[in-house]
């Protein structure tokens, strides 16, 4: 529950009460400051008050002790020779001596080994009770000095007792005998003293020995116990233990406060402590407080009615302004009955009241003109589903007056089987949902278009108030649509048909236009891959391919490239072209993509090519790729140090066949030179024509001269055999030229020419021959 809530609603209680509170509040921290102030003055008094009381009660208890050492010290002294040596006549000595006898509860004596030998108050001698163990016993002995023993329960009386030791020495000066006088810690007479200068009633005075044995308690039976054995810290206690002197104050074992005083004793290991309960020590401040608290309660009560009075004085026309408030909110009154005239903070109120309610009334005005002119049925429905707010535009499309449909129901206004069509979704915003709707409709007699949109009104309690609704005549709109249906649907049969990838990727690289072509090359279907990244479309590989050519294009450039993709039937060359989508800012929008298969128009350009290197009519290389073959064939020479050679050679006489028998039978003896070359070389040699009947064969990796010279023999054997032309046979020879691959920097044309000199050579010597170049 918030805190405001459990105050009144009205201002003037809720005034009062905060002029009662901060009265109440001042003077309770007031009266509090002062208290405190005179607490700690008086806690320090009664400390130190209690700290010189216990002071003189240490003193007290030093002279009382110093008193019986003295007087026990005089009565060792003087004790006979005879008494030291008989300690059977120790009491008729002692009974001489009264004061001493009444100084201490009993006298004792033992002899040097600790033995009792005498007891004063029990008059047992014959007791078997040594003390050579006790410590008391043994610092007489070892100081040959009196001594006060630690506390102890006595063994002849079984009290709790504190022995004061003085030794009697014999005439050679060795400690005799020990007398030793012990002081009651139940029944002790100066103890007694001290417990009546206790503080206050309830505080008391204790005594411990610097370990911590309680000496003398109120408590008897706590006496011989350390004071830790009950469980619990007292701060105080262990601050006496380590030392210190003077008050403090503390909690006791059961978390009780109170003034604790601690000091120790000059002629023995003792501490005197007191305890001053906080509860009776401060009992005077703490009856003050309470006092302080009802005058304080008091003067907060006289306080709060005097603020009661002045204030309902100076409300009384905020007052008058609510009431007026309330009247023109209800339709009492009109705005005229603020009062504007005041020159104080009502009548500011009353003037901003004024304004704002103007301001509204315009403000609904120009709303009213502004939903009259919208080309749309605007109305609030409350939650009956009456109407309370329509537009002029009522009057136009549904032939229906605005004001008279206003409190009435939709049913009421437009018939019992029009709201059942619309019941469902009118029932649907009531329960808080938004409604949107398009349906057919009737406007003077023409079919219509309409679009419409309800949205709920939310209650400050979150519940539905009612409704705004808003239908508009889509028509047109309705028509443009179908008609551009129409044309996009063409414009996808069309593309779905045409054997290219078309697709459109936006700027995050995802499809938003695929043709059917996709299904058709690749098996991918298109309604899937809408709205999936290119990588995710294509694959990582491809998509790699594509990545720096399609940056390109989102950096707004057209870009082509050409890769190789498998389809059903093998693999296939596609060309795709990116265009990127520019918008009017210069901005890539995103980016068309049109992919060609180009797959039969490689292969034509490949065999273009081919052909372009070929030589028609034998089907061997000619010049131009003998040129390049020559070119790489030196490089792969010079490369791996390995020689090689050029043969160079024509058919002999074959000027004389062409002029006889035709270039027909020409060119038959050309075609099988050229297949008996090729069956009588190496797979790593290359035979190519160069024109007419001049041919070339290339050698790699022949070694010397010798080899190169058996190649050519074995050449112009195989074109020895006969050929058949022209149906009858005839003897074709050959001339050939060798040369050898001189050194790294030979051109290709050097070698040729060389080669080709070694021919004339051959042919010189009477053709059907060879000859090599550099050989005579």
């Amino acid at each position: 529950m918030a805190v405001t809530a459990l105050f009144p609603r009205s201002l003037k209680f809720r005034l009062t009460g905060v002029v009662v509170l901060l009265v109440l509040a001042a003077t309770v921290v007031v009266t509090w400051v002062a208290l405190m102030l005179a607490e700690h003055d008086m806690k320090a008094i009664i400390g130190d008050q209690q700290y010189a009381l216990l002071s003189g009660a240490a003193a007290n208890i030093d002279e009382q002790l110093g008193a019986r050492r003295q007087m026990l010290a005089a009565l060792a002294e003087s004790v006979p020779d005879a008494v030291r040596d008989q300690p059977g006549r120790m009491q008729d000595f002692i009974e001489r001596h009264p004061t001493a006898r009444k100084a201490f509860y009993n006298l004792v004596v033992f002899d040097a080994k600790g033995e009792l030998v005498h007891d004063a108050r029990h008059n047992k001698t014959d007791a078997p009770i040594n003390v050579a163990d006790r410590q008391y016993f043994d610092d007489t002995l070892a100081l040959k000095a009196g001594v006060i023993s630690a506390p102890f329960r006595s063994q002849l009386s079984n009290m709790p007792v504190v022995l004061i030791t003085q030794p009697i020495f014999d005439q050679r000066g060795e400690v005799a005998l020990v007398l030793a006088g012990s002081i009651d810690l139940d029944n002790a007479t100066f103890f007694e003293q001290i417990s009546a200068q206790k503080p206050g009633k309830t505080g008391f005075m204790f005594i411990m020995t610097a370990d911590g044995i309680l000496v003398q308690h109120p408590t008897r039976a706590r006496l011989l116990q350390h004071i830790n054995a009950r469980a619990g810290r007292n701060d105080a206690t262990e601050m006496a233990l380590r030392g210190f002197e003077g008050w403090t104050e503390a909690n006791n074992k059961d978390g009780s406060p109170g003034i604790y005083s601690y000091k120790r004793l000059k002629s023995i290991n003792w501490i005197v402590g007191a305890r001053f309960p906080s509860d009776e020590a401060f009992a005077p401040m703490i009856a003050m407080r309470h006092q302080a608290l009802l005058a304080a309660t008091g003067f907060a009560a006289v306080a709060g009615a005097l603020a009661w009075l002045v204030i309902l004085t100076l409300l009384r026309p905020l007052g008058r302004l609510r009431r007026h408030i309330a009247d023109i909110r209800a339709g009492r009154a009109a705005i005229g009955v603020l009062q504007r005239r005041r020159r104080d903070e009502i009548g500011e109120l009353s003037t901003a009241f004024h304004e704002l309610m103007a301001e509204r009334e315009a403000a609904q005005e120009r709303t009213r003109m502004i939903a009259d002119s919208m080309p749309a049925l605007i109305a609030y429905l409350d939650r009956d589903l009456r109407y309370r707010f329509t537009n002029a535009h009522f009057r136009e499309m549904m032939q229906v007056e605005p004001d008279s449909m206003l409190g009435k129901t939709v049913a009421e206004t437009f018939g019992e089987p029009f709201y059942q069509m619309l019941k469902e979704k009118l029932d649907a915003v009531l329960r808080g949902e938004r409604v949107h709707y398009e349906r057919e409709g009737v406007n003077q007699g023409r079919v219509v278009q309409l679009m419409g949109d309800m949205l709920p009104d939310f209650g400050s309690d979150g519940s539905v108030a009612g409704m705004y609704l808003m239908v508009m005549d889509i028509t047109e709109r309705k028509n443009a649509e179908l008609t551009q249906a129409a044309s996009e649907q063409r414009l996808k049969l069309l593309t779905d048909n045409l054997p290219v990838l078309i697709s459109y990727l936006d700027g995050e690289r995802r499809f938003r236009f695929v043709n059917a072509t996709f299904r058709q090359w690749f098996g991918l279907d298109p309604a899937r891959l809408i709205g999936q990244h290119l990588f995710d479309g294509i694959g990582a590989e491809h998509y790699r391919n594509a990545e720096q050519h399609l940056d390109q294009a989102y950096r707004g450039r057209r870009v082509t490239y050409e890769l190789k993709a498998r389809m059903a039937d093998g693999i296939h060359t596609l060309e795709t072209t990116f265009v990127p989508d520019q918008r009017a800012d210069g901005s890539v929008a995103g980016v068309y993509s049109l992919t060609h298969d180009t797959t039969r128009m490689k292969e034509i350009e490949e065999r273009l090519i081919q052909l372009a290197r070929v030589d028609t009519l034998t089907g061997i290389a000619n010049r131009l790729m003998f040129e390049e073959i020559l070119q790489l064939a030196l490089g792969r020479a010079r490369r791996n140090r390995q020689p090689m050679a050029l043969a160079y050679l024509d058919i002999d006489n074959f000027k004389t066949i062409n002029d006889t028998l035709g270039h027909g039978a020409g060119d038959e003896v050309l075609k099988e030179f050229a297949a008996r070359l090729v069956g009588n070389v190496r797979a790593t040699d290359t035979v190519a024509r160069l024109a007419g009947d001049e041919f070339v064969i290339i050698y790699e990796q022949v070694h010397n001269g010798d080899e190169a010279l058996r190649l050519a023999a074995k050449i112009v054997e195989a074109v020895r055999c006969d050929f058949c032309v022209a149906g009858a046979p005839m003897r074709i020879t050959t001339s050939i030229g060798i040369a050898l691959r001189d050194n790294d920097d030979e051109t290709p044309a050097a070698l040729v020419a060389r080669a080709d000199a070694a021919l004339y050579r051959a042919k010189r010597d009477g053709r059907d021959g060879y000859a090599l170049d550099g050989m005579a």
